[in-house]
């Protein structure tokens, strides 16, 4: 039932201790499969949905409520030690609509939601002009949404990796936001990464925003900073031809 885990830690040499502590956590959890499936291949033998430097996510099915969910487990040589604060923080994000909803969790994994879909760079890649405006605009009113309650993602400078695109649009990977960062804000990440930033892509979103004067939606970017409120939201939404927030 949990052979792909156990299989990977025969890969990369987890001790024993740990295997033991992670298998009664996914007990614990009311986790009753973990199944190679995926877009990453891992070393050839393991398919998973993702993997990073704190942890790697498999897709699993529950007990209760029955269905399949992505499952994150801590590694053993990462330099966080719990999951816990990522927890809390996505908690946050699911108040504000934002994120894959967590189920529950334990210090080393976390049950959520999972995100059915293609990774934002994939979608960008082949999307319709229609269909990359939305998306746009649904990760700036996100990022506003995060803005709002004070919580910044803090990798939104790479949207490509942190960003699902399926039947809704996720921001996911929330181990490295912060509660307490006030220099910087999501909404200005995302519009830096998108749009502003030198790339093909960025050049194509400009393109399809007919978007003329960078230093103008630059101003509007500061203006938000100093300023998150709906009004400064919509007057960068105004100025990129989207629609605005009611």
């Amino acid at each position: 039932m949990y052979e792909p885990f156990t299989r990977l830690c025969s890969l990369i040499k987890c001790p024993e201790g740990y295997v033991d502590r992670i298998l009664n956590q996914l007990r614990e959890l009311g986790v009753v499969e973990l199944l190679s499936e995926g877009d990453l291949e891992f070393l050839g033998k393991l398919r998973l949905l993702g993997k990073g430097r704190s942890s790697f996510v498999f897709k699993c099915r529950v007990n209760n409520p029955e269905g399949y969910y992505a499952c994150k487990v801590r590694r053993h040589d990462s330099t966080r030690q719990s999951l816990g604060n990522e927890a809390l923080n996505l908690k946050l994000a699911n108040g504000v609509g934002v994120g894959p909803l967590l189920i529950r969790y334990t210090n080393d994994v976390l049950v959520m939601e999972y995100a059915r879909g293609v990774r934002l760079d994939t979608y960008l890649s082949s999307a319709s002009d229609q269909g990359i405006r939305a998306v746009v605009r649904e990760l700036l009113v996100q990022g506003f949404k995060l803005d709002s309650i004070g919580l910044v993602h803090s990798e939104l400078t790479r949207p490509h990796r942190h960003v699902i695109v399926g039947d809704r649009v996720y921001i996911i990977d929330f181990e490295s936001a912060s509660r307490t960062t006030r220099s910087v804000t999501n909404v200005t990440q995302l519009v830096n990464a998108l749009i502003l930033s030198g790339g093909s892509t960025q050049r194509r979103i400009r393109e399809i925003l007919n978007l003329t004067d960078a230093d103008g939606l630059i101003r509007l970017l500061r203006v938000y900073k100093d300023d998150v409120s709906r009004e400064s939201l919509n007057a960068i939404l105004r100025f990129l031809g989207l629609a605005e927030l009611s």
